[in-house]
């Protein structure tokens, strides 16, 4: 009796030890395996964006909280872009609503002062110099208007090459196992803020009144 208590005890022991390991062995098959590759980790990203396109959840599981300064610098780089390019879109449209405008009152004032001959002499040269006037202050606003867009234009660009440019660095650095160096931090930082300065620096000079609440963002 003694030795069938004994076998049966030893069995359960088994029993016990097989069964937690074949459910952890299931449980390991049904789990959705840990992206290992910027394909598998930015999928959905560059499924939406219908081009190759990093994402923050490759660079996290990468590289630590060593991603912590590069996600920083893309985030502000990419919020900094987007507010680029709709504000050059905005000024360039401004643009072409001056020009309209210099058309419209150039052919209006050739038509009205050619037609009407009544006005002569004196009067004429009056009313032409005075729609000269008002054409120059026009084209002075509509090429402040063409600065700022090449200013935003130049500077949406810009943001997308060192964009560019630090998630390629990033990509490089985890293929050779490497690390985010301070130094690349640094170069990075550096070219943000000359990106910065050349834009104040341009928009400054393009705009006849100043414009404070766009060096705000």
């Amino acid at each position: 009796m003694s030795t069938l208590i004994r076998i049966a005890i030893v069995l359960g022991l088994m029993l016990a030890a097989v069964l937690p390991a074949a459910a952890q062995t299931a449980d390991q098959d049904v789990r959705v395996p840990t992206p290992t590759s910027f394909l598998e980790a930015c999928a959905e990203k560059i499924e939406s964006r219908g081009r190759l396109r990093f994402c923050d959840t490759y660079f996290r599981d990468k590289l630590g909280t060593e991603a912590d300064a590069l996600l920083y610098l893309r985030d502000r780089i990419t919020r900094l872009r987007a507010g680029h390019e709709e504000s050059s879109a905005a000024k360039y449209e401004s643009f072409l609503q001056a020009i309209y405008i210099v058309a419209f009152l150039t052919i209006a004032s050739i038509v009205l002062i050619a037609s009407d001959r009544r006005i002569g002499g004196t009067a004429k040269w009056a009313g032409l110099t005075s729609t000269a006037a008002l054409l120059v202050m026009v084209v002075i606003v509509a090429m402040g208007w063409l600065g700022k867009y090449r200013a935003e234009y130049a500077a949406q660009v810009e943001l997308g090459i060192l964009r560019d440019r630090i998630e390629t660095e990033a990509a490089q650095a985890i293929a050779t196992r490497q690390q985010i160096t301070p130094e690349m931090v640094r170069g990075w930082t550096q070219d943000f803020s000359e990106i910065g300065r050349r834009f104040a620096e341009n928009y400054g000079a393009a705009t006849v009144l100043p414009e404070v609440d766009r060096f705000g963002n």
